[in-house]
């Protein structure tokens, strides 16, 4: 029988060549128009890929945590423009939670913000409303998987898109951020929140970014290194000047230390411990890499860095997306911080060595 890490690394590698297959320039460029890649999508799940940490009685593949780590690391690196995170790592644990049934379809989930969708009782039925100003992947979802308030306490409904009114909207890089309407929405299904809370909904979002972006930056930095070592200038490869030398060092610092607390993180929440503490220190590290390895990605590049036609762009609009959902650094030192001074001094220097 081969041991989880065998079986985590076999995992990644045939998401690796899958997403290497299909995910080129070409596709890119089609998905920012159309929103995503539904061929990508039903490559995903014909592997399997679309539910791995989902239980196999709920129909997913009954992996971990990190596992689903691991994946959504490699879908960053790729920029794989699915619906990845939000089916896998929000969605479906939403609704195994509640008890509901998972479709195996790309879902959206929310609210993401401060935002509150009321739900209230009609006979044996549930009725939604409220609004979402910037629901990832809305419009290409089949379901909605909603955390809303009723008088009864928080509820799991799932909505079908089509009975909402939906306008469509983007982030940076021409990921679907929609706009939601939800006018006394009949539910399709609907169960008590159980352990989904809007603070675990939150952190669970937080940390498949922070997974996403240390991907993306991976992305980013190889292309860096590639181009420095291929790019002539004075009669010399750009990558053999000293000035360069060090800012890539410096770039290769960033990500190392991004994908060790993004990665450290997901341990965290699978095995449980300091989730907050893990998760705000993952979001604040990938957040403020981005920032560093964007800049010094595109100072690296030049101007090409910025065409369309080369792929730099899909990762760096995509980290400077990212970075700001679900909190931003700024947002999550002060969560931080909050919670250092509710511990007290005695328990920081514990909580930083642990």
């Amino acid at each position: 029988m081969n041991a989880p890490n065998e079986v985590r690394t076999m995992l990644v590698e045939s998401v690796n060549r899958l997403l290497g297959d299909h995910v080129d320039q070409k596709m890119l460029e089609a998905a920012k128009r159309d929103g995503w890649s539904a061929a990508l999508w039903q490559a995903l799940e014909d592997a399997q890929a679309t539910l791995i940490a989902t239980p196999e009685e709920s129909g997913g593949a009954g992996g971990v945590l990190s596992d689903l780590a691991a994946v959504l690391r490699v879908a960053g690196r790729h920029t794989a423009p699915v619906p990845l995170a939000e089916t896998a790592m929000l969605a479906a644990w939403m609704l195994v939670s509640a008890g509901l049934p998972v479709p195996r379809a790309p879902l959206a989930a929310g609210p993401a913000g401060a935002e509150v969708i009321r739900a209230r009782r009609q006979g044996d039925r549930w009725v939604v409303s409220g609004a979402i100003p910037r629901m990832p992947w809305a419009r290409v979802a089949h379901q909605l998987v909603l955390l809303a308030e009723s008088d009864a306490g928080g509820v799991i409904v799932s909505v079908d898109p089509a009975r909402c009114e939906i306008r469509p909207g983007h982030n940076l890089a021409g990921e679907p951020r929609d706009v939601v309407e939800l006018r006394d929405v009949i539910a399709e299904a609907a169960a008590p929140a159980a352990n989904v809370t809007r603070s675990a909904l939150k952190t669970r979002g937080a940390l498949a970014r922070a997974l996403l972006m240390a991907g993306a930056l991976e992305r980013a930095l190889e292309l860096a290194v590639g181009y420095a070592q291929q790019r002539v200038q004075f009669g010399r490869r750009i990558g053999q000047f000293q000035a360069i030398q060090q800012e890539l060092a410096r770039f290769a610092g960033e990500v190392a230390a991004a994908v060790a607390a993004a990665l450290s993180a997901a341990g965290v929440m699978e095995r449980g411990g300091d989730v907050t503490l893990a998760v705000a220190s993952a979001k604040i590290r990938t957040a403020e890499a981005a920032r560093a390895g964007a800049l010094i990605a595109h100072q690296v590049h030049g101007a090409i860095g910025v065409t369309d036609e080369y792929p730099l762009h899909h990762a760096t609009l995509r980290l400077w997306s990212w970075r700001e959902e679900y909190g931003n650094e700024a947002d999550w030192a002060l969560t931080l911080g909050a919670l250092a001074h509710k511990r007290g001094a005695d328990q920081l220097w514990p909580a930083l060595t642990n």
